[in-house]
């Protein structure tokens, strides 16, 4: 069952990609400050969110990552775009989305 999800998983690992891309040389007050880079930085975390949706659940088995969260923050950002505290998704771009880069580079490298 995994090769036919590795296309979905490498779609994730490019979306976590381009989130660390994005914030290279930021910091959150520089982040604050760049609407450009924000919604740059949101849509791929969006991306993200709606990738983790379509793995099942014995798939995302394999690999410690806080699914939920991931696809919670897909609804989030989606459905109350205005409510989003950029400090958090700074926070979440910058701390926790380097980890779901090396996680699933680790998995995918063990294929």
């Amino acid at each position: 069952m995994t090769h036919e999800y590795d296309v979905t998983l490498e779609l994730l690992l490019q979306a976590a990609k381009k989130t660390s891309e994005f914030l290279a040389g930021y910091d959150l007050k520089s982040f604050l400050e760049d609407g450009k880079t924000q919604s740059a930085v949101i849509m791929q975390l969006v991306v993200v969110g709606e990738l983790v949706k379509k793995l099942p659940d014995e798939m995302k088995a394999k690999i410690d990552l806080p699914w939920k969260l991931m696809a919670g923050f897909r609804d989030l950002a989606v459905h109350e775009y205005f409510e989003l505290d950029l400090s958090q998704v700074w926070d979440t771009a910058a701390r926790d989305v380097p980890e779901v880069k090396e996680k699933l580079e680790s998995f995918l490298k063990t294929k």
